[in-house]
């Protein structure tokens, strides 16, 4: 054999060799929890790190040619073991938060991907939190829904799970047929357990319902009410980013009386969220750890985003005892500021969102580069626009107070 004939052997062999089709990855196995796991370990300070190369715009994930992408949860940013989870629609329930007797019987907020805290009126705060990658054994107290769910609901794709709501916001819900037939409220015939559970009479408490997440999917898959979302996700870096060095974010949405305040664990990363008590100091009441009755669980978020966006004095009255007042439009459609805390920093910009189903907010700093998530759980805050804030650089403790426009109405 000459040599030239066998150098050309050789090229061959390497050029076949390179064509070969890499070995597959095995399938992979369906969890039997759909628990999300814990946050990895934080950096001893907040001071930024160089920039990562683990920035994850969550769904659908993408897969390099040599090895697949792990499942994300495009909410968290967390690995999803379950992919069946993802397969079916989120679920935005509304959840009370006054007065504080129904705090003793909140129930699954620890298990939510998102929560948002909305500012109903009187001074009170609702949420509407984000069941997606789990599946917690009740939630509650579920009550009446406010104009800014039919956004989320928009955003998220989700089944808005909700005791009713005044005529003008029903209606505004039933101007979207498709949107409508996604609302699973008493209103619309979905009363009795498990989907909705009155644990006592509606003329005895307003604050003793409660859901089944797992009842809800079954029936909204058996009547195809929804399926698997379409939304592009949030972005998430576990890499600290450059900020204002902030461990305290206080933010008050009543006089001193209705309480949010984060407070920031560098030994886990996370924020612990405390809440107004009934204290012995009149406007000044004594903040506590804010606790989920059903896992027993203080609440704790991996960020923290305060958007502004501006609220608007509708033509619809809801009332709640003896006080009638003016609904709010919240109007979260364009762009507005927003602060976003995460290992410690504040991070400032500006939020976007299109109008449309599947259009989840957006942020980017005051450079205009996106902002990424801590993967984890996140936490919204809806704040209004011309809200006071103070920054004490010094304490790390960032401060603002809702200033609520005046739509007191008569009864």
């Amino acid at each position: 054999m000459s040599r030239f004939f066998a150098i050309r052997l050789i090229l061959v062999a390497l050029i076949l060799s390179a064509c070969a089709p890499a070995p597959t990855s095995p399938a992979p196995v369906a969890a039997t929890s759909t628990t999300v796991p814990a946050p990895t370990e934080p950096p001893a300070t907040v001071a930024p790190t160089s920039p990562s190369t683990e920035v994850v715009a969550a769904f659908p994930p993408t897969a390099t040619a040599t090895e697949p992408a792990a499942l994300l949860n495009p909410l968290t940013g967390l690995p999803v073991d379950d992919p069946a989870v993802l397969a079916r629609p989120p679920l935005a329930i509304k959840i009370a938060h006054f007065p504080r007797a129904v705090r003793e019987a909140q129930a699954g907020l620890s298990l939510a991907d998102n929560v948002w805290e909305v500012y109903a009126e009187g001074g009170v705060t609702r949420f509407n939190a984000i069941f997606w990658s789990q599946t917690p054994e009740r939630v509650g107290n579920v009550r009446s829904a406010r104009l800014l769910d039919a956004i989320l609901m928009d955003a998220y794709q989700a089944l808005l799970v909700t005791s009713g709501s005044s005529t003008g916001t029903m209606n505004r819900l039933r101007e979207d047929a498709e949107r409508y037939q996604r609302v699973i409220a008493e209103a619309t015939d979905y009363g009795g357990c498990p989907v909705l559970c009155r644990e006592a009479s509606a003329t005895l408490s307003a604050n003793k319902l409660f859901t089944e997440p797992a009842a809800v999917w079954a029936i909204a898959a058996e009547r195809e009410l929804a399926g698997a979302p379409t939304f592009a996700g949030y972005i998430f870096d576990s890499t600290a980013p450059v900020g204002t060095p902030i461990t305290t974010v206080h933010l008050d949405w009543q006089l001193n009386n209705t309480i949010a305040e984060w407070r920031y664990d560098a030994a886990i990363g996370r924020y612990w969220r405390w809440i107004d008590s009934s204290g012995t100091s009149p406007g000044n009441p004594a903040l506590v750890q804010h606790i989920d009755t059903l896992t027993g669980a203080p609440l704790v978020a991996d960020t923290i985003v305060m958007v502004t966006v501006p609220h608007v004095a509708s033509n619809i009255v809801v009332e709640d005892g003896t006080v009638a007042q003016y609904s709010y439009d919240v109007l979260f459609t364009g762009a507005g500021p927003v602060k976003v805390f995460r290992d410690g920093v504040m991070v400032t910009g500006t939020w976007e969102r299109a109008e449309g189903k599947g259009q989840l907010p957006r942020f980017l700093d005051e450079a205009g580069e996106p902002i990424a998530l801590k993967p984890g759980v996140t936490w919204f805050a809806v704040y209004v626009t011309n809200s006071p804030e103070t920054l004490d650089a010094e304490a790390g403790l960032f401060q603002s107070r809702f200033k609520a426009p005046g739509l007191a109405v008569a009864p």
